[in-house]
């Protein structure tokens, strides 16, 4: 058997359970429809997937965005919908029977999801003083950029609130915006551990911010560790984001959102083959792909770790396999993908270099890592913690560039760009596999006046100029 996610047609009866999960059930006769060779999970809420249309005007400055004249269609009639199940059989003519029952769009792998710890044994280099003066966290504070009204997104094992508190963090928690994927958790009271330490670490930058607890690996529904997952519970927790970040906001308030993910899938064994339509790693029309652009489109920036299977010190589950490049959502286009350097600005040994699957010019930026910090291991490290560090900077330049639907110059696309824009290149000149455009640059973010200028000042970082300068052999010193 393989667990799947399943892509269904709309029907009055899964729409009507996506509207009032508690006025009709699964278990409701014909709601969820009788699937050839697939075992449906009844605990699952079937997810609303919206649809790309055309846009009258082009919303976006990103020069990696092929869908950069569409915009999200809501209509529950013109949506499909996601379950997930078992396929009975995992083998190629049950998969193709399934696949054509009238009522499945599509199949796609629902593989685990882990955390990207760091190797084990090694110790920190440079404290969270460090890294704070190294983004650039004065020159941020000084202009006044610290995280304030911004929504901090830690897409993780959980937070515990008191333990940051403890430890002098005073970030603001949202628990009504929260979630987590099963009863009995308590967003924000969850035990410490990897998702405490990337809350703290996106701190540093942003200290005012506030933050929402998305304990996704903590679902456990592998039976394996606590900090796994399948990505299917990774589709319901970035819908649950999906609806925070488009339901109504009071006046006056922000309408940024940061969403923080350290973990990824670790090896192409856990996946569909490429090619194979239900494949992950490099299907960008997987569906938690899609719901990833679906979110971006709808304001939020999102940030992925590169992953831990560097060269010099990979991860275990990566099988010594360290050339394969950057899975699936964690390479998507219209997300940064984040690798880890340390406070010597030199890349991290375990940092996963690309290209990407889904997107070749990957990664987008280093940041930095294996630290001093948290206290929640002795470093806090991989780039499980460069991720948290970048999306805390990029939260602090929220706080004076906010979100605006009506203003293009805002969109999560241009903020890209620009963070991209001002790091602070190391390693081959312009891009490179290992550290992507640089090092994430908070100073030169501080000193940011006004967007449009920014827009003005040079051309788009291309995706021609990155292969460009692939080609160059000259290395900066």
């Amino acid at each position: 058997m393989r667990n799947v996610i399943v892509e269904l047609k709309h029907t009055p009866s899964l729409e009507a359970l996506v509207a009032d999960p508690t006025g009709v059930t699964m278990a409701t006769p014909g709601v969820i429809p009788q699937l050839n060779n697939i075992t449906i999970d009844p605990t699952f809420v079937p997810v609303q997937l919206p649809q790309l249309v055309a846009s009258p005007v082009a919303a976006t400055f990103d020069p990696f965005n092929t869908e950069e004249l569409l915009e999200l269609d809501l209509t529950p009639q013109t949506s499909t919908y996601i379950v997930r199940g078992q396929i009975d059989d995992d083998s190629e003519d049950n998969y193709k029977t399934a696949k054509k029952d009238p009522n499945v769009v599509g199949i796609y792998a629902d593989p685990q999801i882990e955390v990207c710890t760091v190797c084990p044994g090694s110790p920190p280099l440079g404290r969270e003083a460090d890294v704070a003066r190294l983004v650039g966290v004065p020159q941020l504070a000084a202009k006044r950029m610290n995280g304030a009204g911004v929504l901090v997104a830690i897409v993780d094992t959980g937070i515990n609130m008191g333990y940051l508190r403890e430890h002098g963090k005073t970030p603001n928690f949202d628990a009504a915006r929260s979630w987590v994927p099963r009863p009995g958790l308590t967003p924000g009271a969850l035990p410490v551990g990897h998702g405490t330490m990337c809350a703290y670490d996106v701190t540093i930058a942003a200290p005012r911010c506030t933050l929402l607890d998305i304990a996704v690996l903590l679902s456990n529904r592998t039976g394996g560790s606590i900090m796994e997952g399948l990505l299917s519970d990774a589709v319901l927790a970035y819908n649950h984001l999906l609806r925070v970040q488009l339901a109504p906001r009071r006046p006056g308030e922000s309408r940024s959102m940061i969403v923080s993910n350290s973990w990824g899938m670790f090896h192409p064994s856990w996946d569909y083959p490429v090619g194979h339509p239900g494949n992950y790693s490099n299907n960008l029309s997987h569906p938690f792909n899609r719901i990833v652009g679906t979110l971006e489109r709808a304001g939020a920036d999102i940030l992925f770790a590169a992953g831990n299977c560097g060269r010099t010190c990979p991860d275990g589950r990566c099988r010594a396999l360290t050339n394969a490049g950057i899975f699936g959502a964690n390479s998507h286009p219209q997300v940064l993908s984040v690798a880890g350097v340390d406070v010597t600005k030199v890349v991290a040994g375990y940092s996963t270099a690309g290209p990407g699957r889904l997107t070749r010019i990957k990664p987008d930026i280093a940041s930095y890592t294996h630290f001093s910090g948290s206290g929640v291991y002795s470093a806090d490290g991989g780039t499980s913690a460069a991720t948290p560090v970048a999306a805390g900077v990029v939260a602090a330049f929220r706080t004076r560039f906010g979100y605006n639907p009506a203003d293009a110059r805002t969109n999560p696309a241009s903020i890209r760009d620009i963070v991209r824009r001002t790091a602070e290149d190391r390693g081959a000149i312009g891009f490179d596999f290992d550290y992507g455009w640089g090092i994430i640059n908070g100073v030169r973010l501080a000193g940011i006046s006004s967007l449009s200028i920014v827009a003005s000042a040079e051309p788009s970082l291309t995706e021609d100029l990155a292969e460009q300068t692939l080609e160059q052999s000259c290395t900066k010193t």
